[in-house]
């Protein structure tokens, strides 16, 4: 063997395997003050893609009992929301919001569906039952929840980095927080919005 081919294999083979970074979590609890607007309120980071390889997802915001299931709804850039109607009446769903849209009038079992392309938030609307109200968010990549009936909220599987943590709430703001996550760490971040 040639002293530099000799010397290559020896340096590749000696090579220590490259360590991957490890996905983290971020999970916290959001005080929201007056609390009725509690359960319309999504964390999520900005400025963070989605990993390579992951396309558009279909999700679906169901009507019963007069009703939106979930009442928020928290889908990517991209992504098809499918709306099932599982309510023994006719139903219409519209939004007024960003590029705005109207599926029309639908039946029992029947289902319309709409493709998201800009972030923010969508107020989901019945023309038929004015009561109804939900509301489907889309953040701008993978990394947001809506928070639970508590204010507990998760966001998983981030890649190392530092980041900006911001909220979507429908009534009340806060400034965004930056917030690093290191690899394998799950970082705790708790949150208030007052009016």
């Amino acid at each position: 063997m040639r002293p530099m081919l000799k010397l290559l294999t020896v340096a590749a083979l000696g090579a220590a395997p490259a360590v991957l970074a490890a996905d983290g979590t971020i999970t916290g609890k959001v005080d929201v003050t007056p609390g009725k607007y509690l359960e319309e309120t999504v964390v999520y980071l900005k400025g963070v893609k989605a990993p390579s390889g992951k396309g558009p997802e279909s999700k679906s915001m169901d009507q019963k009992a007069m009703t939106f299931i979930p009442h928020v709804l928290v889908v990517s850039q991209g992504d098809t929301v499918k709306f099932l109607n599982h309510d023994n009446v006719v139903h219409n769903v519209y939004s007024p919001d960003n590029e705005g849209y109207n599926l029309g009038s639908f039946k029992q079992d029947e289902e319309r569906s709409h493709k998201f392309q800009q972030e923010g938030a969508y107020t989901q609307l019945c023309s038929l039952h004015p009561e109804m109200l939900a509301y489907v968010f889309v953040a701008p990549g993978p990394y947001a929840a809506a928070v639970d009936k508590k204010g507990n909220f998760t966001i998983a599987h981030i890649p190392p980095g530092t980041y900006q943590l911001a909220v979507w709430n429908s009534h009340l703001k806060t400034p965004d927080k930056p917030v690093t996550v290191g690899s394998g760490e799950t970082v705790t971040q708790n949150l208030a919005l007052k009016r």
